[in-house]
């Protein structure tokens, strides 16, 4: 199910040796024998799954000396799988056809021959190229934002090697599997208990025992713990966290012999720590220092002589480190932020900084899909409610209730109907209990639910389309917990606090914006990355449960591997391993020659010499050089029929080309495996259980 953040461990930098070929130009053959080449396309739209562009091509016809250039717009419906930096085109249509120069009846020969070879056909793409592509052409355009809540969590600050427990309001007791005498805390992923006749608590980290009077001080490592820990311990087997205190390649966030101090906090707080006293380093060209023995986002501005620290995308600022602590509004950062020089190690933070090209294309990245097309005889996992029956609450603003006692979004449209989303797939019923049904169509009604609700989040799951046995269905990183702000930068979480459902058992809300270390990692798609957590497929204190430690990318995440499909497994940074999901049958095919053709706005087709300068293609003339740009004409000042490319065609151009080429070496990094948690300015946020240690 998908009611946790926490659901696969996924690694950006991994690709399957067997991945399909995404190198372009595309080489075609007609039924007559007709060679049709088509030049990587050039996105104009790219909105749910559906895919808008233009794109470069030559047809040689049998016999013919030349090929003939032209332009073609094309729509098609894309099928994604981020985890495989793969889209493939599907559905191919024309839409529109440009041949300078060629004759009605050549133009009617060369459309018949790309309509008979092209749209049959399914085009495998790099999702980096395309995204790098979409930057160029969205940078001017604005996107749907999100309110959300700003309100600074209780941030600490230590200069001790410190780790944080995190337990979802007071704790709530349960007697515990296995030991008579103990009661477990179920509200935490941690392994928390009280030994009933002492009162007194234990918590298992580090691989011992800790104990304490108090739950927020005093733990020490219990000397001569109690027998009874271990066997409700073992009872439990891998159903806790069992913060290990270790970084995402699995080495000891701790040195050996240190024994750190344990915090424990009952509402999401944020750990910020330093390895001894701070120590400050500057930024070059600007009046900014960062925190370089933090694990953490930490800054200084000289000038105000004000801290500055970035958590869960949000920026904070306090005139002490223990704060108190405020929201920084992104239009009010101090214009050094923007400064941060890209290969810096700090660099990562500028996807938070508003107007950068690092927010914009981390914008762009929040709203491509992952898409997949399911079977409608697929069947869920049966959905279990607290007490046997659901207890339904109010979603506000809205006339839907949600089943408030399990741990997967069930919504009620009336009584005779119910939606459920599971791992990106929408089913439908007409009993609360089921049976479900993949769900071919979604009411409207769902997609206003507030992000103040805690089921705010499925609200970013689609159905696209259906046949009578496929439905194809994608959801956006914000079915993760990641949201577009008004400011213009993306963030994770909405800043809502959902309270969790405790009874028997406890149910989680689907993310907490604040407590687990969310921070951008820069690589594939930009991601925000968790420091580890907890997934349960049913409940805290009712069985069930896997722990996932390391980090997560909630980016491209994959959740409709769940479903099944065509998997290869893959090695990621550190030896870890991971895997990635082919969706759909992908045409094959190799690059047929060089890609440095494109389509201009203008109809006219240009390529670029070896240095940097375009040339424009004319029927019977060939290739001839483009005017210098001081003497290119604007659009308003040329004459009627000149066919020379405009001082802003010539620099979309520019841009093109620029993007073709940062997506191509993204495309090589990811194949390579040189791709994916890079940097330094994300993932060395502590806290969710955590403990930090210098900067890595």
């Amino acid at each position: 199910m998908r009611f946790s953040l926490f659901i696969l461990v996924l690694f950006a930098g991994a690709a399957s040796a067997q991945a399909p070929d995404v190198a372009w130009p595309r080489e075609a053959k007609a039924p007559d024998g007709t060679s049709i080449t088509v030049y990587q396309p050039q996105v104009e739209r790219w909105a749910d799954n559906n895919l808008s562009g233009r794109a470069a091509v030559s047809v040689l016809a049998p016999g013919a000396k030349e090929p003939s250039y032209g332009v073609i717009e094309l729509a098609a419906r894309t099928e994604i799988d981020k985890s495989s930096d793969l889209v493939t085109l599907s559905a191919l249509r024309i839409t529109k056809t440009s041949f300078p120069g060629a004759s009605e009846q050549d133009v009617q020969k060369y459309v018949a021959a790309l309509r008979g070879a092209i749209t049959k056909d399914r085009w495998p793409l790099s999702a980096q190229a395309l995204q790098a592509n979409l930057a160029v052409v969205q940078a001017r355009s604005k996107q749907k934002t999100l309110p959300v809540k700003n309100d600074p969590p209780p941030i600490l600050f230590r200069t001790e090697p410190s780790m944080l427990v995190l337990v979802d309001g007071e704790p709530a007791l349960r007697p515990a599997k296995g030991a008579v005498s103990l009661w477990r805390a179920i509200n935490t992923s941690a392994l928390l208990l009280q030994d009933a006749s002492s009162k007194t608590w234990y918590l298992w980290a580090l691989e011992r025992w800790w104990e304490s009077k108090a739950l927020d001080s005093g733990w020490l490592v219990s000397v001569t713990p109690p027998a009874t820990l271990e066997q409700a311990r073992a009872a439990l087997a891998k159903e806790f966290d069992p913060l290990e205190g270790k970084d995402a390649d699995g080495k000891p966030v701790f040195e050996p012999g240190v024994v750190p101090k344990i915090l424990v906090a009952t509402k999401p707080t944020e750990l910020l720590q330093s390895k001894g006293e701070p120590k400050f380093s500057p930024i070059p060209g600007t009046q900014l220092l960062y925190m370089a023995n933090s694990s953490n986002d930490i800054f200084m501005e000289l000038g105000s002589q004000t801290y500055y620290v970035l958590i869960s995308g949000r920026w904070f600022s306090a005139k002490a480190l223990t704060g108190p602590w405020s929201f920084v509004a992104g239009k009010a950062l101090p214009a050094d932020f923007a400064k941060v020089p890209p290969e810096h190690l700090m660099a990562d933070v500028l996807a938070a900084v508003p107007n950068t090209p690092q927010a914009s294309e981390a914008a762009i990245a929040n709203q491509i899909p992952q898409t997949a097309t399911v079977q409608r005889d697929v069947q869920p996992t049966p959905v279990a409610y607290d007490g046997g029956a659901p207890q339904w609450k109010p979603i506000d603003g809205t006339p839907l209730h949600y089943a408030y006692n399990t741990g997967v979004p069930v919504i009620q449209i009336d009584p005779k109907t119910y939606y459920m989303a599971q791992n990106g797939v929408w089913f439908s019923g007409t009993a609360p209990l089921g049976p479900w049904a993949v769900a071919a169509t979604v009411p409207s009604v769902i997609y206003t639910i507030p992000p103040s609700s805690p089921l705010h989040y499925v609200t970013y799951v689609r159905v696209y389309s259906s046949t009578p046995t496929t439905v194809f269905v994608g959801y956006t990183p914000g079915y993760y917990g990641t949201v577009l702000t008004t400011d213009g930068v993306v963030v994770y979480g909405t800043g809502y606090y959902y309270p969790p459902y405790i009874g028997a058992v406890y149910y989680p809300p689907p993310y907490y914006t604040y407590g687990y270390g969310a921070g951008f990692t820069v690589g594939f798609f930009f991601g925000f990355a968790m420091g580890g957590g907890w997934h349960g497929p049913c409940c805290y204190g009712g069985g069930g449960g896997v722990y996932v430690s390391h980090h997560n990318n909630i980016s491209i995440n994959n959740s409709y591997n769940r479903w099944g499909g065509k998997s290869t497994s893959v090695t990621g940074p550190g030896g870890r391993t991971g895997s990635a999901t082919q969706v759909g049958n992908t045409t094959l095919a190799k690059g047929a020659g060089s890609n440095n053709v494109y389509a201009g706005r203008d109809g006219n087709v240009y390529r670029r010499d070896e240095g940097g300068n375009w040339q424009q293609h004319e029927k019977g003339s060939g290739w001839s050089d483009v005017q210098k740009p001081e003497q290119r004409p604007s659009a308003g000042t040329r004459p009627a029929g000149d066919s020379r490319p405009s001082r802003e065609n010539v620099q979309s151009l520019d841009r093109q080309a620029q993007s073709r080429d940062v997506g191509a070496q993204r495309a090589q990094d990811f194949r390579s495996g040189a791709g994916g948690y890079q940097g330094g300015g994300g993932m060395r946020a502590g806290g969710g259980g955590r403990g930090g240690g210098g900067r890595r």
